[in-house]
């Protein structure tokens, strides 16, 4: 037998006498659906005395028809902003700073996802800055303007590359121009240009409901 053969045979028995990964395995995963249709996720691990934080939101590019292409991308940047409770951008990243937060959201087809990791010290508070943000935003007119900017950044960033084009255009291609707003994620530079207040509002009415999220806490944490 060869050595690459041996390589191959021995990698094969490794696989095949190899625990199952931990996804297999049984974990402490504990779901419930509350009486306003949030569902909520619990996974514990007691290992370290912090918890990570998502709501996941049934919004994205596949909810958007061609007057609102890139707009739910534009929304997850809206969510760091003023709300009920932080009267702007600049006093929600220090509040952020002071519960310790490590935390991001992201943008896809079929949901938009908000993000944190916390010490469980600081947990509540935490939950409750995340409350804050997704039920009550303001949409300041000023911090729209600013933002918009930002987001045609990542516009500009992929037009630098030639098989962002590529993709695009296959995309148009298969989807039809009719329906090509369902699969475009980064969305059309002059509806994120002209993108408004009252357009934000529609957004978080339609979609920033119970039942359209999911709520996940993995961590130093009980379902209780």
């Amino acid at each position: 037998m060869d050595t690459r053969r041996l390589i191959v045979t021995g990698l094969a028995l490794a696989l095949w006498i190899a625990p199952p990964p931990l996804a297999a395995q049984q974990l402490p995963i504990t779901s419930r659906m509350l009486p306003n249709g949030l569902a909520v996720v619990v996974i514990e691990n007691h290992a370290v005395p912090i918890v990570t934080v998502e709501l996941d939101v049934r919004n994205g590019a596949f909810t958007e028809p061609p007057e609102y292409d890139g707009l739910s991308h534009l929304y997850e940047h809206m969510y760091f902003k003023a709300n009920r409770a932080i009267p702007s951008q600049e006093r929600y990243l220090e509040r952020s700073n002071e519960l310790g937060l490590v935390w991001n959201g992201t943008t896809s087809e079929e949901r938009v996802n908000y993000f944190f990791t916390v010490g469980v010290d600081s947990l509540a508070p935490a939950m409750q800055f995340m409350e804050d943000a997704i039920r009550a935003p303001l949409f300041l007119q000023e911090e729209l303007e600013r933002e918009r900017p930002v987001v045609l950044g990542e516009f500009d960033r992929n037009e630098a590359n030639p098989f962002f084009h590529l993709f695009r255009e296959v995309a148009r291609t298969l989807y039809t121009p009719a329906f090509y707003s369902h699969k475009n994620v980064i969305g059309d530079r002059a509806i994120i240009s002209t993108a408004t207040q009252e357009k934000m509002r529609n957004i978080q009415q339609r979609y920033y409901v119970p039942n359209n999220t999911a709520l996940i806490l993995s961590g130093d944490i009980t379902p209780a």
